[in-house]
């Protein structure tokens, strides 16, 4: 039998570098085991020999990777010596830092949790020990375009493109935090669509919209024998302040100053940011829902201000399908979900000619923000504002509607001649 010959162990590039591979004694001579590395030499740096792991034992592979740091090397965008530890970064190692950034930067636990999530789902979708420099476009939409998992091992439906858009959201703001701290030279997000989406999302209520809306929920008090005030409560306060759904739930009665007329969202219980802290002003029917659950309340302990019927704590979940049944039984075409009333306070206030930069900080979000989702709703506001400012009949002397007469010009001219102290003749 031909003895078979020893694989190569290192190998040169046109700049001097070269990259190596590790070697044991076997049956055929040296047999070589782990990753290949990039070996860097420069006397006058200590120490003067420097290997950056390429974390593959494919010799294309790492011919590759090494040619890419070498001619970053040259152009002086890479050092060896202090930036190995940044370019041979993994996806795990970089999700760790990211969260931990995350949740120091007051971001929800929810939220922290369901990037981390994802991020791991990302890092199995790599072979193994991927760095983040490494990571192209294809790997990013591979697992963007994959299927939802399904049962038994099977794939399962595929991810509509309101998932695509959330993944992508959360893989841009990671590779953005990646490139920000070396980790990583560029966003292989850049240029990936999500595809359309969905329209309706999250629809307002108008006014009579509302109307009726609380019309069907009274009628099915009565047709069903029970009650639906926590239901009305919530409906009334939710649309009348603009908080999350989350924040809403959440709200104490420690965070609540009804005397002074306002609540100080995010005083006791978690918020979306640290951003997200910040007074509301309560308007009369505000106001009036929390006095009589005041009245109602049996503890002066701090407890939730808004609880489900049995006294639990409010489940979004829940409260979305109570309106989506009632808004379909009112004849509502729209997609009314919990977030809804948020998103009417948002409508109805830029309708209505609020300074946007108001009800961004009312809302507890940018300016950025409102200007994406309700920009359309302040062009309608604005139409108009010309007519109520500068409206009425055209003043005289712009050519419209008529010309001064002559003893009107002669008054003029005898003005101007007494007041320059001359008399032209």
């Amino acid at each position: 039998m031909p003895r078979r010959s020893a694989p190569s162990l290192r190998a040169e590039l046109p700049d001097g570098t070269r990259i190596e591979r590790n070697s044991k004694p076997g049956l055929n001579g040296r047999e070589p085991y782990g990753s290949w590395y990039w070996l860097v030499y420069d006397p006058d740096r200590h120490p003067a020999r420097k290997r950056v792991n390429l974390r593959t034992k494919d010799h294309g592979a790492a011919m590759r990777k090494a040619l890419e740091y070498s001619e970053a090397y040259r152009t002086g965008t890479f050092d060896p010596w202090t930036d190995a530890a940044a370019a041979t970064s993994t996806v795990d190692v970089a999700a760790t830092m990211y969260l931990d950034a995350q949740r120091r930067a007051g971001r929800a636990p929810r939220t922290v949790d369901a990037a981390r999530r994802l991020l791991d789902g990302f890092a199995r979708s790599l072979p193994p020990a991927t760095a983040v420099r490494h990571i192209e476009r294809h790997h990013v939409e591979a697992f963007v375009d994959a299927p939802k998992p399904g049962r038994d091992g099977k794939p399962g439906p595929p991810k509509s493109p309101s998932t695509r858009r959330r993944y992508l959201a959360v893989l841009r703001h990671f590779f953005a935090y990646c490139v920000e701290r070396g980790l990583g030279r560029t966003d292989p997000t850049r240029g990936i669509q999500a595809g359309p989406s969905r329209p309706n999302r999250r629809d307002h209520l108008a006014e009579h919209e509302e109307a009726v809306l609380v019309r069907t929920i009274r009628a099915a008090e009565v047709a069903e024998g029970r009650s639906y005030r926590w239901l009305l409560d919530w409906l009334a306060f939710g649309i009348h302040t603009g908080l999350r759904p989350g924040e809403q739930a959440g709200l104490m009665w420690s965070a609540v100053r009804l005397r002074e007329g306002f609540i100080e969202v995010g005083r006791g219980h978690r918020v979306k940011t640290r951003g997200s802290v910040r007074p509301v002003e309560l308007s009369p029917t505000a106001e009036a829902v929390l006095k009589r659950l005041d009245a109602e309340r049996v503890t002066e302990a701090d407890s939730p201000v808004f609880t489900m019927p049995g006294g639990g704590p409010v489940e979004v979940g829940y409260l979305t399908k109570r309106f989506k049944k009632f808004a379909t039984r009112a004849g509502i075409e729209k997609n009314i979900v919990a977030y809804s009333l948020r998103h009417t306070f948002g409508t109805r206030a830029l309708l209505a000619g609020g300074n946007p930069a108001a009800v961004a900080g009312t809302l507890g979000t940018s300016l950025q923000m409102v200007q994406d989702h309700y920009g359309h709703y302040e062009r309608q506001a604005g139409r108009g504002l010309v007519g109520r400012v500068f409206g009425g009949t055209p003043l005289d002397g712009y050519g419209l509607p008529s010309s001064p007469t002559e003893e009107e010009a002669r008054a003029v001219t005898g003005e101007s001649r007494q007041g320059h102290g001359k008399d032209v003749r």
